[in-house]
């Protein structure tokens, strides 16, 4: 197999394509669309409308923070790369790497709950569709592993050639919430009081109320899941100093107004909400059975949600490969030497993809053996995201945001008061939520329904550690480091990255 220098890749992506692949992976009105029931258990309607506005606000906080240093270092590694420039010497290959390694996990949880979706959407059509078929445990396993191989066939043959795919997965999501959105508002008759979609509290969790509020917070969350794919894509992208920054607010922003409108326009919509919350069909079909009042317009939506899922499948896992690619490539992971190299021919990161291939088809395997293990997979996406958030906003905030750091020069930036604001509220999200993540979603709490997002997070660490103890501890060095001659020796070494533009050049970037 021949391969290019491991730091190099071409660029096939502009600004508009970025976008398109960043909202395909948050698709915000899907994600509310599919954790319905769960936002009617912690809180409701009401907890669930203004849970959005709560969470855009810190999101939007997030990837402005981010957003200001990607404008100066674009590169595949993102945050854990923001980590190695801002952390102090002594600490900078212990925060990178652990930066790294969450994001990592973020990515991999990612892929898996976007994949054990869509095959329980294609296995819910089926057996809406087919009288007396009863939907089983292997059944799922093997749709799942279906769609995880076709996805990584698709990214390893034909995405590289046809970045337009995309455009075409945006392009359908929005079609595919206008229909939504607008048949929700035309068929719902009667429609919910204002009352109730405004002002209606419903708690089933056994927590007092404003820790039911903040559980809630949860569901919203994930509207914006993988708002960090374009830093991750930066390196194949042309111009990335403006168009990742513009990217991630310009997602959050798209997300929102489809997120908040299907929100709204769902919760009018629903006639029965007791039947929501004890049934044990797939709950986002009959969600949308109710709002739309019909049975077949319910299936054939459903079906082109499931070609839609194909598309998030396919750019979580392209966004997954080039976080392994990066890591790799900095020796952060065992194998490196494998997991660098990017094909001469495909053009992709190939043995990065089967990693991550392999990875998604093994937690399949966990959720023939335990579902509730696999949930908490599932689960962990969110606060592995936040937390690799988090240790590059918190540096930045120990380097005061010097301009040594956050060059004036830069393409996306925020007024130093303003930014202040930003990053300390957007840290003090996510430390807030990373514990009410590891809550139990209900008390009293047993086996089946304790939160075991936690445990989670030790594994990470025990992965993390064995893979530092194997391999890393002796050749992980965070990403290539170069003094500026007109700094101090503490302060910040600067990014060195192959084939970056030419504003970074100018900041000693190679």
């Amino acid at each position: 197999m021949a391969n290019i220098p491991p730091g190099q890749v071409k660029k096939h992506l502009n600004g508009v394509t970025l976008l398109c692949l960043a909202f395909v992976i948050c698709n915000s009105w899907a994600g509310i669309a599919g954790s319905l029931q769960l936002a009617l258990l912690a809180g409701g309607p009401s907890t669930l409308i203004y849970s959005i506005l709560v969470s855009t606000s810190a999101y939007l906080a997030i990837s402005s923070s981010l957003a200001e240093l990607a404008s100066v270092y674009p590169t595949a590694g993102g945050q854990y790369h923001f980590t190695s420039i801002l952390a102090p010497k002594k600490w900078r290959r212990g925060l990178s790497y652990a930066c790294g390694i969450l994001s990592l996990f973020s990515w991999l949880a990612i892929g898996v709950s976007v994949t054990i979706v869509s095959s329980q959407q294609l296995l819910a059509l089926v057996s809406t569709g087919t009288s007396g078929f009863e939907v089983k445990r292997w059944h799922v396993f093997f749709c799942y592993e279906g769609f995880a191989l076709l996805s990584v066939l698709y990214n390893t043959l034909l995405l590289k050639r046809n970045p337009w795919t995309h455009n075409i997965g945006f392009a359908l999501t929005i079609v595919l919430f206008l229909v939504a959105f607008i048949s929700l508002l035309v068929r719902a008759n009667p429609k919910q009081s204002h009352e109730f979609v405004w002002d209606t509290l419903l708690n089933f969790t056994g927590w007092p109320d404003g820790v039911c509020f903040l559980i809630g917070l949860s569901t919203s969350c994930y509207m914006y899941i993988g708002v960090d794919a374009s830093m991750h894509m930066a390196e194949e992208c042309s111009n990335p100093e403006r168009a990742v920054p513009r990217t991630m607010v310009g997602a959050i922003g798209i997300g929102f107004t489809t997120g908040f409108a299907y929100a709204v326009a769902q919760v009018y919509a629903i006639y029965n909400v007791e039947e929501i919350m004890l049934s044990s069909q797939w709950i986002p079909f009959l969600v949308l059975e109710q709002g739309l009042r019909s049975r077949t317009f319910a299936l054939v939506l459903t079906a082109f949600t499931i070609v839609m899922a194909l598309f998030i499948i396919i750019a979580s896992q392209e966004t997954s490969s080039r976080m392994v690619w990066a890591l790799a490539r900095d020796h952060g992971l065992v194998f490196s030497r494998h997991l660098e190299k990017i094909d001469s021919h495909l053009d992709v990161p190939i043995w990065g993809l089967f990693l991550v291939w392999l990875m998604t088809s093994l937690c399949g395997f966990l959720y023939l053996a335990s579902q509730t293990a696999f949930n908490a997979i599932v689960g962990s996406s969110v606060i592995f995201q936040q937390l690799s958030f988090a240790i590059p906003i918190l540096l930045l905030l120990m380097r005061k945001r010097s301009t040594t750091y956050l060059p004036p020069t830069r393409t996306f930036s925020m007024p130093n008061v303003l930014g202040w604001t930003v990053n300390i509220y957007a840290l003090s999200f996510i430390t807030l939520m990373t514990v009410i993540l590891c809550l139990p979603f209900t008390l009293p709490t047993d086996a089946a329904t304790m939160n075991y997002t936690s445990v989670i997070l030790g594994l990470c660490l025990l992965f993390g550690l064995v893979n530092w103890w194997l391999h890393a501890k002796t050749r992980y060095n965070g990403p290539v480091m170069e003094q500026s001659e007109d700094q101090d020796s503490d302060p910040v070494s600067v990014l060195a990255v192959p084939r970056q533009s030419n504003h970074l050049d100018k900041l000693n970037i190679k």
